[in-house]
């Protein structure tokens, strides 16, 4: 998958209302002050999502500043590919349109909110979209086309927003290894939501589908479990319960697999049309995939709660005296 003033130096002080889990723990706060500028001459014929790509990669790379070239001057679709990449990030702007360059800039780089809070609104967002996109199979279509995809479009803005800090702050001394943590939390919650959109599109479409609702109640504890589990990476404390949580996104993995075996055979007794089975299949998946994205985001919660430290302890530990003679 909304950073402290820039006069504010040190660790963002924990909310009064929640107190600091193992994931918000040594979150990185100051920006950098350097001035990245990113150049993209359009090719003839480029298409426009090959253009779009490559100007989010820029902001993914930490650019404030982006000038776009094409000759003789831009194009109507170049024009509207810089529009939408406008739109669907946070923060830049046309502020010029000349001679054949349109330049783009970040002109409110740093917003007040911190980076915990950024995270920890992310994934409440996440969560919700999951468990709205599963309510939705049992009631009335929306009658709309692309509402999953716009909602995905907000936190995918958020969350490349998120990459873009952490690709900043890799490149500022005094950081270390912490704005990794930050970016795999961010990729994890935008694959995550990706998984929301399958949910809300195929499971409407099995309810509907020849003996589609016969699996809908297992489908829905196993999304509610890993909801749960998301819940409780998200919410980790310390690094012990990072690890249970870890243990538990395994024995939910194992889960899925048995349930798997136990609705899809249906398909070769001839109870369960090849459509349902596609779209049961396709189901579980989404739920697995979110399971182990959650898995990663634990196990960043789990690194971040260990200290390590150069010094070697005063008395050497003796590896050749643990190990039994034969």
């Amino acid at each position: 998958m909304k950073t402290p003033s820039r006069a504010r130096r040190g660790a963002t002080a924990p909310s009064p209302t929640r107190p600091p889990t193992a994931l918000s723990a040594a979150l990185p706060t100051r920006p950098p002050t350097a001035t990245v500028v990113a150049a993209v001459s359009v090719g003839r014929g480029e298409p426009a999502e090959h253009l779009f790509r490559r100007l989010l990669g820029a902001y993914l790379g930490g650019a404030r500043e982006f000038v776009v070239r094409e000759r003789p001057h831009p194009s109507s679709a170049t024009r509207e590919v810089v529009r939408t990449f406008c739109r669907r990030t946070r923060q830049p702007e046309i502020i010029s349109d000349e001679a054949g360059i349109l330049r783009l800039r970040d002109l409110a780089y740093e917003s007040p909110v911190p980076l915990e809070q950024r995270i920890s609104r992310m994934g409440r967002i996440v969560v919700d979209f999951h468990r709205e996109a599963v309510e939705s199979w049992s009631r009335l279509p929306f009658g709309e086309d692309g509402y999953w995809e716009r909602r995905d479009d907000e936190i995918d803005r958020e969350a490349w927003y998120l990459q873009r800090l952490a690709a900043l702050r890799l490149g500022s001394s005094g950081y270390g290894a912490e704005p990794l943590g930050v970016w795999t939390i961010a990729r994890s919650l935008e694959r995550i939501a990706d998984h929301a959109v399958a949910l809300g599109e195929v499971g409407r479409r099995l309810v509907d589908l020849p003996h589609g609702a016969g699996p809908i109640t297992s489908l829905k504890q196993f999304h509610r479990q890993a909801m749960d589990h998301l819940e409780g990476v998200l919410l980790a404390p310390d690094g012990a319960a990072a690890n249970d949580l870890l243990d538990m996104g395994e024995a939910l993995l194992a889960s899925g697999r048995s349930l798997a075996d136990r609705l899809l055979p249906a398909v070769n007794g001839g109870t369960m049309p090849p459509a349902t089975a596609a779209a049961v299949a396709r189901i579980l998946e989404s739920i697995g995939r979110t399971i182990a994205y959650g898995q990663d985001i634990a196990q960043v919660a789990l690194d971040r709660s260990i200290g390590v430290g150069t010094d070697l302890p005063e008395t050497p530990v003796r590896l050749a005296a643990a190990v039994p003679a034969v």
